[in-house]
């Protein structure tokens, strides 16, 4: 390129928009409607374009070959060939036609090869190769009339663009060589629904658009004398093709049937929208722009080869530091690739007379590419593969550690004093809530273990000090008018349900009934709100939930400890206030009565705080394994935290891989806080847990671990998947699982932890092999079952899909696996606990019991990924004499003392504090609690010794 400082900075401008575009557009909420962002994006670009003429004579090159028309004839030479009158419209429609490739194929992704784009400058070489046009050196020496036929060659064979098309072709094919060092989730390719062999030919196909797009716009704009004439032309270019884009937007708008929506929008999504708009468009707009600029100074494939490069460097170096780890089980390949990347754009440079990249001479990339790959080599030297210990030993010490001290930090209390005492310690000072003092002695009565130790219900309340009462009772009301809602009132020492018609639901009441009644006489009068269905309703945005946490936070640190004391009687009550215009309430509400899986997505993502990985935009590879969603709650391949594992705002990708996600919302969903009652919720919902039973009859188990099958079970009822969309088929959490043990692919493979020996020792090292030999040694039974007629076409598709199986008993085996249902959590997951069997959970939901649980003490904890369930599984069951992985036979031996103690431990947690007496002290408190919160005397209320 030229040496000149306004083409450097083009070319700067190009590189930093490329990369950081690349970088943004891996979340981002613009991949949920295409066609429309894409005639936005297109359109905003162009207006950029037309605004950025005006200034031409300030942007790089506005003095440059055509200004004038001496310049232009000593310039025409090195042109490439004139444009022909069809190609702005020629390029207008392959826009459009691109646009709609990257469209097909997105829907599709899990289906696509990686890398494919990186030969777009092997095409671009190849052009060249054709066309006999290569750009020329410029240089300031004398011409050597004497020099040696040797010197010729060499010189010849620089310049030749057969070398052009080699070297090219050499990097390109090392970047595109990344791609197979890149993990794949367990999102997979159906070969039912989906058609593998097309994505990948309208991928190839999209690469050659995207040459001849590139080829046209270098001649059109070239021939164009000046860089604002070159702009303009660029800015209509983008602009006619975004109006073709909008007639394909409308056009599908037409077609297809809208979401059903209410009378209200839901808040927050047009602005995170309209701000991903705007960024994008920026930053798109400043690379459309560098872009045709650049090859305007030089040739079309210097600034597609830079990114290519750019962009395999990055990948190998990440490769690299990988190395040692579950992501990159070799160290040799990955230097490989970069030495290949590395040489292959040196001669490149060569080969396309480049003496400077970018900002670099040529000589400077060198020495830097040989200093990258001599500290990667020594890296990977010195980088150990081996552990000397299995990272679940270290996980079970540790967490039997935390479970004690957790335990311990519970049950501080011996006396009423010391709870009294404790509680405020652990409130900021605030005094315990009226009638503390019998919810004491009641659950010392239930021998409770766990007394001092609330904070689900803490966290559950706290945004509701932020609200006035007022407000509080308008949402009670509110919610008396919904389906699916039982309302529990507690009135003059009684308590009682509005009597659903449903048969389950009522006995769900009467059940809840039934336990309030056994300290009914200690509340005060109140009516709550139980949310009968196992989906959480209540999704408040963030920001609207910070601002009640906040003011709620400092309206109780406002409590002073000599407060007035309340005796027996009951207070003000709501009740006996203001009449409230119920009706005004309900129309103010903001409530959707259906959601789609999309929009669905972008409230859980509103639900995050700002700056968070979710808060940033969905995430669309549901090809790739997301590694930096993982990381934060992970040690090396094996879930690690489980309170972090339960937030979702730090792993966007799992909106793609549970049903709970995939599916439609078909109930009412509220972004107003409400005081809404659930049995179950996720980390972005609102909902207030409660104890509710279950009306499930499980049947106590005798059978001794020993005597049990040495086989991971589960299975699943098709009749429960009412609705089966193309996401959750391919992504649902379930689904996932029974791919992954029966239909997996040649291609799928897994990262597993394998013991070896060296030098006499036991060592354990991460090694790569494909699923199914992996799925060999261990004994997975993972199907659906049946147990209605298969007519409806849900069922038969999972039927073609998955194939049914009669069903089994769980406990008869040693591991039940326990996962979500589509709403809720598992509904196996206390028997199992209360079982001689070991809970291996998968699941993104809290009971009012959650905290109480700890991982790899009181259960096997398995990411919702399945990335880790093979070494989790290998490590209790163990791999020797039962079979050859990666043609050898394997060494590690089971720990099944380690499986029977965590069997025994969960059995004896939950039969300690896990009862149908620790749900009556836990409702006990909670209703304390709930019934200082809705007193118009809140402030005055308190239990004082």
């Amino acid at each position: 390129m030229a040496r000149d400082g306004g083409s450097r900075l083009t070319a700067v401008c190009f590189l930093a928009s490329y990369i950081w575009l690349s970088c943004s557009l891996q979340r981002h909420s613009l991949i949920d409607q295409p066609r429309l962002s894409s005639f936005l994006l297109l359109f905003i670009s162009g207006a950029i374009a037309f605004v950025a003429s005006l200034f031409s004579k300030w942007l790089p090159g506005a003095d440059g070959r055509f200004d004038s028309e001496a310049a232009f004839k000593g310039m025409q030479s090195s042109l490439p060939h004139r444009p022909r009158r069809f190609y702005v419209p020629c390029i207008i429609f392959l826009i459009v036609f691109r646009l709609e490739i990257t469209h097909r194929v997105m829907r599709e992704f899990q289906c696509a090869t990686e890398g494919v784009e990186a030969f777009l400058p092997v095409l671009l070489a190849a052009h060249e190769f054709f066309s006999h046009r290569t750009a020329q050196a410029v240089s300031d020496d004398p011409e050597d009339m004497w020099g040696s036929p040797l010197e010729d060659f060499k010189n010849w064979l620089i310049s030749s663009p057969i070398t052009l098309l080699f070297t090219t072709t050499l990097f390109s094919y090392g970047v595109f060589m990344v791609g197979d060092f890149t993990t794949r989730s367990t999102y997979f390719c159906s070969t039912l629904m989906n058609e593998s062999s097309f994505v990948v030919l309208i991928q190839w196909l999209g690469v050659f658009t995207d040459a001849m797009i590139l080829i046209m716009l270098w001649r059109v704009l070239s021939w164009a004398r000046t860089t604002k004439s070159r702009l303009r032309t660029l800015g209509g270019i983008l602009i006619l093709a975004s109006v073709g884009v909008s007639f394909l937007w409308m056009a599908t708008r037409v077609s297809q049937h809208q979401e059903i929506i209410g009378h209200h929008p839901f808040r927050g999504i047009g602005s995170l929208y309209f701000f991903d708009v705007s960024s994008t468009a920026l930053l798109l707009s400043t690379l459309i722009i560098s872009t045709a600029l650049w090859i305007c100074d030089s040739t079309v494939i210097e600034p597609t080869a830079i990114a290519t490069f750019t962009s395999g460097l990055l990948a190998s170096i990440q490769n690299v530091l990988l190395i040692g780890t579950y992501q990159q089980t070799s160290a040799g390949q990955p230097l490989v690739v970069l030495f290949v990347i590395s040489v292959g754009f040196i001669l490149f440079t060569y080969a396309n007379n480049m003496r400077w990249v970018v900002v670099f001479k040529r000589v400077f990339l060198m020495l830097l590419l040989t200093s990258i790959f001599v500290t990667s080599a020594i890296y990977a030297a010195v980088r150990s593969k081996h552990l000397d210990r299995h990272p679940v030993d270290d996980l079970v010490y540790k967490n039997r550690v935390e479970a004690d001290r957790w335990l311990r930090h519970a049950t501080v209390s011996t006396t009423l004093k010391l709870a009294v005492t404790e509680y405020k310690d652990r409130h900021q000072g605030r005094d315990p809530p009226p009638n503390f003092d019998k919810w004491f002695e009641f659950a010392q009565q239930r021998k409770s273990v766990v007394i001092d130790r609330f904070d689900q219900i803490e966290r559950d309340i706290l945004p509701f000090w932020g609200m006035k009462q007022r407000k509080i009772q308008e949402g009670l009301e509110r919610l008396k008018g919904l389906p699916d809602i039982g309302i529990v009132t507690i009135a003059d020492g009684k308590a009682s349900h509005n009597q659903p018609p449903d048969p389950v639901q009522k006995v769900v009441l009467d059940e809840a009934v039934s336990m309030i009644s056994t300290f009914v006489q200690h509340l005060p009068d109140m009516s709550i709100a139980i949310n009968l269905k196992e989906r959480p309703r209540v999704l408040v945005p963030w920001d609207d939930i910070h601002r009640l946490v906040m003011a709620g936070s400092k309206s109780r640190l406002q409590l002073l400890p000599y407060r007035s004391r309340r005796g027996q009687e009951d207070g003000h009550k709501l009740s006996e206030g203001n009449p409230i215009d119920v009706s005004k309430a309900i129309l103010g509400s903001v409530a959707q009565p259906y959601v789609s899986p999309k929009k669905f997505r972008q409230l859980e993502a509103l639900a995050c705080p700002p700056g968070s990985a979710a808060r940033g935009g969905v995430h669309w590879d549901v090809r790739d394994f997301c590694s930096s969603c993982v990381r934060p709650h992970s040690e090396g391949q094996f879930l690690q935290d489980w309170e972090m594992f339960l937030d979702p705002c730090h792993q966007p990708d799992i909106f793609n891989l549970h049903d709970l996600h995939t599916t439609p919302h078909l109930h009412d969903l509220h972004q107003d806080l409400l005081p809404l009652f659930s049995r179950s919720k996720t980390d972005s919902f609102n909902d207030i847990l409660i104890p509710l039973i279950q009306p499930v009859n499980h049947e106590r188990d005798g059978t001794e671990f020993n005597q049990k099958k040495d086989i991971v079970f589960w299975q699943g009822d098709a009749k429960y998947s009412q609705i089966v969309t193309p996401q959750s088929l391919l992504g649902g959490h379930r689904h996932r699982l029974v791919h992954l043990a029966n239909n997996a692919s040649a291609v799928d493979e897994v990262s597993i932890l394998l013991g070896v020996q060296v030098k006499g020792k036991d060592k354990f090292r991460y090694e790569e092999t494909q699923v199914r030999e992996a799925n060999g040694p261990l004994p997975f039974e993972f199907s659906f079952t049946n147990s209605a007629s298969c007519e409806d076409a849900n069922c038969q598709l999972l039927q073609q899909e998955f194939g049914f199986k009669e069903p089994g008993r769980a406990l008869d085996n040693r591991y039940i696996m326990l996962l979500d249902t589509v709403d809720g959590p598992p509904s196996d997951l206390l028997p199992t606990l209360r079982s001689n069997s070991v809970p291996v959970l998968s699941s993104i939901f809290r009971e009012w019991y959650t905290e109480r649980l700890m991982p790899w003490v009181h259960f096997v904890p398995i990411d919702l990924r399945y990335h880790a369930l093979h070494s989790t599984m290998a490590y209790f069951i163990g791999l020797k004499n039962r079979g050859p992985i990666n043609g050898r036979p394997q060494l590690t031996e089971g720990r099944q003392e380690d499986a029977r103690w965590i069997a025994e431990q969960g059995r004896k947690w939950a039969d300690k504090a896990i009862r149908r007496e620790d749900m009556e002290v836990y409702l006990f408190r909670l209703l304390l609690e709930w019934g200082r919160v809705i007193d118009d005397n809140r402030d005055n209320l308190a239990f004082v010794l």
